[in-house]
This record gives structure tokens, sequence and C-alpha cells, in this order.
């Protein structure tokens, strides 16, 4: 029996473990594109010959009209029986490649902690993968790829739904920071040691479960900020602006070494906690795998 053929157009920080995960499998035929040719040496990656059955787009977005016309080249190039969008895009994004394209078109966000390229693909395998198809055909298809590869669905409504939800996702988190930048100015302020106050916050979570600890430091990187900005492109919001605002205060804030020595001790302190949630997590999967093996 001829393999499903799979293409995964770039190979960053989502595009390499979902390859690898794909070809761990066995049911596939993998094949990857990359501009960057060091990368599909490192992946050990053969580009595709002719049509493909299934495409993943795993590109950053920077603009809509450049993110559509790259994956239209795709689609016209390889005619993917379904074309599945990886990355982060803004809502109606994937509505208009399917006009475009006139193709079976579906989102699917990938959510994960880049740390390393084996913890991302222990991600890609964590996560119930959702699924927003532009129709209903297209959420079929991509359902169906991904219960192959032996991941659990959940297809929504649409890909506007999956799309916002990405993007909320990473503002939430972006805004709990946010939260914690606030207040541990307040206890500047108020010359309040802010690490005591972040251990009795800790303790409530411990419990609770819902008041985590947040690292209350400069946000960088490419998700969150960005994700932000990507969502006031779509919706003009005050609230948006706001986590914009106090994370450039926040920079300017972390010249002076008195914080960011504040803001390392909170930081150690997350770490430890993430860690032994973490761990929790990996124990409580592995008794339910136990279980289902009796």
């Amino acid at each position: 029996m001829q393999k499903e053929k799979v293409l995964v157009v770039g190979l960053g920080e989502v595009g390499r473990p979902l390859y690898e995960i794909l070809v761990e499998n066995g049911l596939f035929s993998v094949s990857a594109l990359d501009i960057d040719e060091e990368k599909m040496r490192e992946a050990r990656a053969a580009p595709p010959e002719g049509k493909v059955d299934v495409m993943h787009i795993c590109i950053p977005y920077h603009s809509r009209r450049e993110f559509i016309e790259a994956a239209l080249g795709y689609i016209r190039r390889f005619d993917p029986g379904i074309t599945i969008i990886n990355s982060t895009v803004p809502p109606g994004t994937t509505e208009e490649l399917k006009r475009k394209a006139g193709c079976p078109v579906a989102h699917s966000p990938v959510r994960g902690v880049h740390r390393s390229l084996e913890h991302m693909k222990w991600e890609l395998r964590r996560w119930t993968k959702y699924i927003g198809g532009a129709d209903a055909e297209s959420a079929g298809l991509a359902s169906e790829h991904f219960r192959k590869l032996g991941l659990r669905v959940k297809a929504l409504r649409s890909s506007r739904e999956t799309e916002l939800a990405k993007l909320f996702e990473t503002t939430y988190r972006a805004w709990m920071i946010t939260c914690f930048q606030e207040m541990h100015r307040i206890s500047r302020r108020l010359n309040v040691d802010f690490d005591q106050v972040a251990d009795f916050l800790e303790d409530t979570h411990r419990v609770r479960f819902d008041r985590p600890v947040m690292f209350p430091g400069f946000i960088g990187g490419h998700c969150l900020i960005p994700n932000v900005e990507l969502l006031l492109e779509t919706c003009e919001s005050k609230f948006l602006r706001l986590i914009l605002e106090s994370n450039e205060e926040r920079r300017r804030e972390m010249e002076d070494e008195a914080v960011r020595e504040e803001v390392e001790r909170i930081k150690r302190r997350v770490d430890r906690l993430e860690g032994e949630m973490t761990k929790l997590w990996k124990l409580l999967t592995q008794e339910k795998t136990d279980q289902h093996a009796v």
C-alpha cells in the first residue's frame, strides 16, 4: 500500500519537530522544504517530487499579503489534497487562502514551549490538536490526518475560532506577565519584598491551581508580544495596548540592577514551580497510559 505523501514547509521551531514525528510515525512518505539549506541538511530532509496528499505550512507570518502569496505558491506547485496552516495567523487568513486557492485548507495552531527539539516533539504529542477548517470538508481531512499521526483531535466550528484561540492563548499569558510587572512596581513603591509576596501567591496556587506566579521581567521572544501586535492589527483594544506599554516600561526598568536582581529571584521561583508541574503532568500521563495497558 502506497504511503500518504506529506510535505512540511518550513523547518523552524514548529516545522522541524512536526517533520520528525511524521517521519517517526512510519505511516507517511515525508518530505520538507526550507529556504535555509542548513536546516534541510540537519533534518536530513528531501524535497518533494510532484503532488502531495497533505501539506503543512509552518512559515512565519509577517503580513497577510506575503503569507497568502507564499502559501498559494506552494499550493499551486504541489497540489495538496489538504493544506494545514500550523502558523499563528490573524482571523480570516485560512478562509482567504481557501477562497483564492479553491482547495481544502484548515488551521491547526501549535502549542508548547520551544526549549529544545525533543521537548517540542513531546509538546506536540502532549496537546489535543485543535482543527479549524475553512469548511467542513477541510476540517474532516485535517482531522483524519492528525488521527493517523496518533494525536488527539478536536474540530471547532471554523478556522476563525482556532486562529483567535491561538492569539488569545499567548495574549492571556502576556497579560498575566503584565500583571506581575505592575505588582512588582507597586511592591517597590511601597518598599515591600516582592519575592515574599510571590511566596504567598505560590502557596495559593499550589492548592487552587488557578494563580500561577509569572516571570515579571521584560517579555521578549517571538511569540507573546508579536501575537499581541498581530491581534491589534485585527481589532483595536486599549487592553492590548496596555500590555505593550507596560512591557516597554519594563524594558527601561530592567536597566536598574536592583530591579534585575529582584526579577531574577522570581524567575527562579517560576522555573522551579513550572518544573514541578511538568513532572507531575508527565507522571499522571504515564499512570493513565499504564492503566490502559493493563
